[in-house]
């Protein structure tokens, strides 16, 4: 059999998938130099773990936090941003026996509060940018300063002293440690002090399946985020269908956000499990970006469609920056495959860019990988050990080629159940994915979300159809379409569209927008409801546009322009004497457009 058809399951122990996580990861299946730089900051290379201090370091948390009282099936939540200390805290909280969680550090109070909720932590770790806020938001929910663990910048030579103690023959770091700035709050050097811990072990179907490992909030692009509750077995059944042998060795940079589901497949187990180089970015600027990717030679990366576009239309000069790049794997959100083909041409001529679907909930379900052949607008094929389905609107399996109905996957990686809810799963083990699909030889296109689908008089129109047409455009940078109501006519397309900043490029007006979309779209599909330019879309870590920020942003233009009329009308009667109503000057937002 082929390297590119090698499957998980030809290769690892059935009875593997019934491990505990840590077991899974640390107890790989092929021996390598437990000397050499796993986890590497991209920034300051100097600054790295080995496999073997990386092991230490995670085996040392889990004894501090099991000091700090974390016991089994207690939540501890991340409230960080990338760095290479953030998978090691992910195995400590798991290891200990606790379950993981992560969130954005550059949260509103608001958004931070709904996820404290759902996390109900015993214990929080954050940064000191965010640390104000964590204090607030977590104090008002009755959570003790004591339950918040500052990250700060020196943890990573804290964690050097740890290992240069462990090189002296020193079983603990003693008092050295000991110490923080913040007299209520712990510091991550206070969970170096106590040794070292293995990790629970168990190695049973029921327990595996049982026992949970991580909470991921869903998206939340239509609202408040969900808790989807991942166990050590969905774990590690999700890692098992996305692992693939390749030709060639391979190196990692991460930018996507390790607190997000999909940046996290790539960043934990890969690097610990098989010796793979990771170099971890806080987050994804272009120069950045492509001086990593050459100054490291990296061979493999995971990226937005929002990042693909950027690079796209960047007016850096890409040249061979990303030529060493022999695998990009896309998802988040759903692109055409224009632009995957336009951004293949800066990476290696024996290299893929392919998109990959997955769900928080779910794991990776679809894949082109590489050396597989496939449409670069298709999310590829289904993974060998999932099951999927399309369902019309009247609940029946479709059946044929070109036809579209909503996507149901089944498969070992599910999700056990949301936080608190009880209807995660659909009869039979189904999870309803919310995306509109259709098949065509047995490569799989994302239509739309069957929630986003906007009708115009009884017609069914995809925002992402007409996105991917917009994006197009060489003066759009960034677009996003939802249906609004204008009177008499129901629901029509608008369009909230981002201008390129580039002056080479000509500035577009609402018409001209307008009318590119028009000459390529059915005439159901126009942009009936008006374009809007604003500064950048709302979209979530992983790129998908938060249709209900533009919502709201749309209700706030309705309201500012329904003021403005109203300020006309006033100035119309103090012409004739009547008397004005008086309001704060906010400046005319010209038809069109929108201040954000």
């Amino acid at each position: 059999m082929g390297w590119n058809n090698m499957s998980s399951n030809n290769m690892l122990s059935h009875q593997e998938a019934y491990s505990d996580l840590l077991s899974f990861t640390f107890d790989g299946p092929k021996p390598y130099n437990q000397n050499q730089p796993l986890f590497i900051d991209a920034e300051d290379p100097s600054r790295s773990f080995t496999a073997a201090q990386f092991r230490q370091l995670v085996r040392t948390l889990i004894a501090g936090l099991k000091a700090h009282n974390i016991q089994p099936g207690d939540c501890v939540l991340l409230h960080l941003g990338n760095s290479i200390l953030y998978p090691a805290l992910f195995f400590g909280i798991i290891g200990a026996g606790g379950v993981y969680m992560g969130s954005n550090p550059r949260s509103h109070p608001k958004e931070l509060d709904h996820i404290l909720s759902l996390a109900e932590p015993k214990l929080i770790f954050t940064t000191r940018d965010a640390l104000p806020t964590v204090l607030d938001v977590s104090a008002a929910r009755g959570i003790h300063p004591a339950q918040v663990c500052l990250v700060d910048d020196r943890a990573i030579d804290q964690c050097a002293q740890l290992f240069l103690w462990h090189e002296l023959g020193y079983s603990t770091a003693g008092q050295y440690f000991a110490t923080s700035s913040d007299a209520q709050i712990n510091n991550f050097a206070n969970l170096l002090c106590y040794g070292e811990s293995d990790w629970i072990k168990f190695s049973d179907p029921v327990i595996a399946q049982a026992t949970p490992a991580a909470m991921y909030p869903t998206s939340g692009t239509g609202g408040l985020p969900k808790a989807a509750i991942l166990s050590h077995y969905a774990l590690v059944s999700q890692h098992r269908t996305i692992y693939y042998e390749v030709p060639h060795p391979v190196s990692r940079l991460i930018s996507l956000p390790m607190f997000h589901l999909f940046g996290a497949l790539w960043t934990h187990l890969f690097p610990v499990r098989y010796g793979h180089p990771l170099f971890v970015l806080p987050r994804f600027e272009i120069n950045d970006f492509l001086a990593a990717v050459h100054k490291y030679q990296i061979s493999e990366t995971y990226l937005v469609p929002a990042i693909i576009h950027s690079i796209n239309q960047s007016t850096v000069p890409i040249g061979d920056m990303l030529s060493s790049l022999r695998y990009v794997g896309v998802a988040g959100a759903p692109i055409d495959g224009h632009s995957m083909q336009q951004f293949r041409r800066y990476i290696n001529p024996m290299g893929y860019a392919c998109q990959i679907w997955g769900m928080t909930e779910v794991g990776v379900t679809f894949q082109t990988r590489y050396g597989q052949q496939g449409d670069p607008g298709s999310i590829g094929t289904c993974i060998a050990e999932y099951e999927a389905r399309l369902v019309d609107q009247d609940g029946k399996i479709v059946q044929g080629d070109g036809r579209s109905g909503e996507l149901y996957v089944r498969g070992p990686g599910l999700l056990t159940a949301y936080k608190g809810r009880t209807d995660a799963l659909e009869p039979h083990g189904w999870f309803r994915t919310g995306d509109v699909a259709y098949v065509k030889q047995g490569q799989y296109y994302i239509v739309g979300r069957t929630k986003e689908l906007i009708k115009v008089r009884g017609w069914q129109v995809a925002p992402a159809e007409v996105e991917t047409i917009l994006l197009q455009h060489p003066g759009i940078i960034d677009a996003a379409v939802i249906g609004v109501h204008k009177g008499g006519v129901g629901e029509v397309p608008r369009a909230f569209v981002v201008r390129s900043r580039d002056p080479s490029v000509r500035r577009l007006n609402a018409e001209q927008v307008y009318n590119y979309a028009r000459q390529q779209l059915a005439k159901y599909k126009a942009l009936d409801g008006g374009v809007i330019f604003v500064e950048e879309i709302p979209r979530t870590a992983s790129g998908k546009i938060q249709r209900f920020k533009l919502s709201q942003m749309n209700s706030y233009r309705e309201m500012v322009a329904s003021l403005l009329s109203g300020l006309e009308s006033d100035s119309a009667a103090t012409r004739r004497g009547l008397p004005a109503v008086e309001i704060s000057p906010i400046g005319r937002i010209p038809e069109g457009r929108v201040a954000v």
